[in-house]
């Protein structure tokens, strides 16, 4: 990684961060649906990112998140999920392909649907191990399941409208 990817990398921790610490973190619809957008930096990486160095940087991010929060840890270690699923997920979306051919992770390299499939999933994983683990207990399952339903479909949308927005902004 050459250093103007790694300021690239630190600029969209810092950005992500404040995003989601200032702004997002007070947007909750009907107290079920929750936005992080924080985990765009793990979903956005390159794809030749090493998943040691992703972890590295999910880690960083999420602590970052967890200490405006006041959560010790957990949107680190759902972070870290994150990072380390990754590039699993991406041999399933992109089986003939493999790693060693570099997927460029947006709308044009990836396509709509599977560029759509990605984000749903990788949400849906972050949201899963991080509202049942905070809930702690499966006694409200139903309303953690539907904490994570509509948490995933607001960040999803949220994380696909930032992307259309920033690639815009770049081509202009």
């Amino acid at each position: 990684m050459n250093s103007q990817a790694i300021l690239r990398i630190g600029g969209s921790i810092i950005i992500y961060t404040l995003l989601q610490v200032f702004i997002l973190r007070n947007l909750v619809f009907f107290d079920v649906a929750f936005c992080f957008v924080y985990i765009s930096v793990i979903l956005f990486l390159p794809s030749s990112v090493p998943t040691s160095t992703a972890l590295i940087i999910a880690f960083v991010t999420g602590i970052m998140v967890d200490m405006f929060y006041n959560t010790a840890g957990l949107h680190a270690s759902a972070a870290l999920i994150v990072a380390y699923i990754r590039g699993f997920i991406l041999k399933v979306l992109f089986p003939s392909r493999g790693l060693e051919n570099e997927i460029v992770i947006s709308i044009e390299g990836m396509g709509m649907e599977r560029f759509i499939r990605y984000i749903v999933i990788m949400t849906f994983l972050h949201h899963t191990y991080l509202f049942f683990v905070e809930a702690g207990t499966f006694t409200f399952f139903i309303n953690t399941t539907l904490k994570i339903l509509a948490s995933v479909m607001f960040s999803s949308i949220v994380i696909f409208l930032l992307h259309v927005y920033l690639k815009s902004l770049r081509n202009s």
